[in-house]
């Protein structure tokens, strides 16, 4: 068994180096992989809107519908910067999306998200209600990327700094969740890789953050012989 998970890549309209990047991280690492898990930020904006997939993203849907069709099963947990993107993602790749997900990998009880829904004060949670996903839905594609381009110059922290608070803040939230009775959890959204080996209750549980794919080079893997590892992808 063979599962890969990584995440806040950030795509947007004119990215094409970092298209080609994961491209390749597509081909290279998860066409032999069982389970693919896209733990958020893949795009800097995405509105799932039925039907239409804005055309700049296309070749990326693809890659990953690709990996479906291949037999993969391929996870969507969506991020800060994604909104109801199962309404695309689903019926034209086949690609299963969450806001979080509880899954067994071979015996292991593991909790995914994104993460940033655990930060106080969220904006998102206003951003992400039904009252601007109808006004999102009201105005049409167009015109919401235009507005979400132009939100993102204040609002995005795409490039964000290590933060030593931010690293501690998610491994408190990651041991609550392990107090759940989990096994593992797997977060993103800090753009720091990180790994904690916590020791519940005399049991041991395991914290991971995939970092993020593009300036980190990371993501996580997960083998049967090996467990959990974070490793670095470095395009040719």
């Amino acid at each position: 068994m063979k599962a890969i998970f990584f995440s806040d890549v950030h795509l947007d309209r004119a990215d094409t180096d970092k298209k080609d990047v994961l491209k390749s991280f597509l081909k290279e690492i998860c066409y032999d992989a069982d389970d693919v898990f896209v733990m958020g930020d893949l795009f800097e904006f995405f509105y799932g809107y039925r039907d239409y997939i804005y055309p700049w993203y296309k070749d990326v849907v693809d890659s990953l519908k690709d990996l479906v069709d291949k037999g993969k099963k391929v996870f969507f947990l969506e991020g800060n910067h994604e909104f109801e993107i199962g309404n695309s993602l689903k019926s034209y790749a086949g690609i299963e999306c969450y806001r979080e997900l509880h899954i067994d990998i071979e015996g292991k009880k593991i909790f995914l998200a994104h993460g940033n829904e655990f930060i106080r004060n969220n904006p998102l949670r206003f951003l992400k209600s039904r009252f601007i996903y109808s006004i999102m839905e009201t105005i049409g594609p167009s015109l919401t990327w235009k507005i979400a381009m132009l939100s993102s110059l204040f609002l995005s922290d795409r490039k964000k700094p290590y933060r030593e608070e931010v690293k501690q803040r998610f491994r408190t939230f990651a041991e609550k969740r392990l107090r759940d009775d989990y096994d593992v959890v797997i977060f993103a959204h800090t753009h720091m890789p990180d790994r904690v080996d916590f020791n519940i209750d005399g049991n041991k549980r395991l914290y991971l953050n995939t970092g993020d794919l593009y300036r980190y080079h990371s993501y996580i893997k997960y083998e049967t012989n090996s467990g959990f590892t974070i490793e670095e992808y470095h395009a040719p």
